[in-house]
């Protein structure tokens, strides 16, 4: 142990030298290396995590930057690497094992067992379920993080009794409607303040000090500066290992649909109505003849008589709506592909 380094922290009579201790000798395994995490990681390498594992297969990109300060987006390594070098500067003391993929039905258990703790800081909502399935299932203590453009979520999952309170308690089922921030935006600071709640949560339930989030939702306002602390009960009544083999773990978004790349459609856009189904804070015009009509206002009526594209930021809004209109007899519908606002 060097106390020079953590001497700030030893000096807390709730830390002091057995506590220093308990965190030398923990795992924690940090589930995405983003926004939240690459905020996470840090923190608990500064404050003497014995091992940190750090999982993502992602790479950088300019576009996160602004909240993933880490980053400088040209890195051609994954984000578990290039934080993994980082932290190696700032604490060389601390173990840090790289895995540079996304966690997967098919990996979870290689890659999240013997974890003494996992702090889960992805924005994709089936990867939230899949993380918290596997430790209410294994009985592993999972901190949850979570930011929507201005909010913010954090809390603590104990899953050591059976009465402990974990995400399907909050919200049962996922919300395939929810986008991520790559397509509604996301404010950075929001990220730093979600991600250093998550790195505190994790550090009280080690040490075992101070008044931890188990059993509450805590959520924070960015623009107000408001917070709440939400009591959550026991509300899953299903068998939860029922839940996890027979889920995918993936989105429905994921089904095929026809597509047109903008390519396509700008060597002949007469041919089309290009259809924007942003919402009024996010709608940008691709071109002069672009429609606007946002996803929550919008049905079929608002279609044109021949052949239809829809576009959204990413795809993944346009392509569901293709998929509901074509189920409901629609047809010469198309999503805008190969397009990112």
């Amino acid at each position: 142990m060097i106390n020079n380094r953590y001497q700030r922290q030893i000096s807390l009579r709730e830390i002091g030298n057995e506590g220093q201790e308990k965190l030398s000798q923990t795992k924690v395994a940090v589930v995405g290396c983003g926004g939240l995490g690459s905020i996470v990681a840090p923190y608990l390498a500064g404050a003497g995590i014995g091992t940190l594992i750090l999982i993502d297969g992602d790479q950088p990109d300019v576009s996160n930057v602004h909240r993933q300060v880490f980053y400088s987006g040209v890195e051609k390594e994954s984000k578990a690497f290039v934080l993994s070098e980082h932290i190696k500067k700032i604490n060389p003391n601390v173990k840090v094992e790289v895995i540079a993929q996304n966690v997967e039905k098919e990996n979870v258990a290689k890659i999240l067992g013997g974890s003494d703790l996992i702090l889960e800081c992805t924005d994709e909502v089936h990867c939230k379920y899949l993380v918290n399935d596997y430790c209410a299932l294994h009985q592993i203590p999972l901190v949850y993080g979570a930011i929507y453009k201005f909010e913010g979520y954090v809390s603590l999952f104990e899953n050591q009794k059976d009465d402990d309170v974990h995400l399907r308690d909050i919200f049962p089922v996922p919300n395939n409607d929810i986008p991520k921030c790559s397509e509604v935006g996301v404010l950075n600071t929001i990220a730093g303040l979600i991600g250093l709640l998550q790195a505190n949560e994790a550090l009280k339930y080690i040490l075992e000090i101070g008044e931890g989030l188990s059993g509450y939702l805590l959520t924070y306002n960015a623009l107000t500066n408001t917070q709440i602390k939400i009591k959550c009960k026991k509300a899953f009544e299903e068998n939860l290992q029922s839940v996890f083999n027979s889920s995918k773990y993936k989105s429905e978004s994921c089904e095929v649909v026809p597509e047109i790349s903008w390519k396509e459609y700008a060597e002949d856009p007469n041919k089309y109505t290009l259809i924007s189904i942003l919402e009024n804070d996010e709608h940008v015009a691709l071109d002069s003849s672009v429609l606007h009509i946002p996803l929550s206002t919008f049905t079929k009526e608002h279609l044109g008589k021949g052949l239809n594209i829809l576009h959204c930021k990413t795809g993944r809004r346009s392509s569901k709506l293709v998929r509901q209109l074509i189920d409901e007899g629609v047809n010469n519908i198309f999503s805008l592909k190969d397009y990112s606002l």
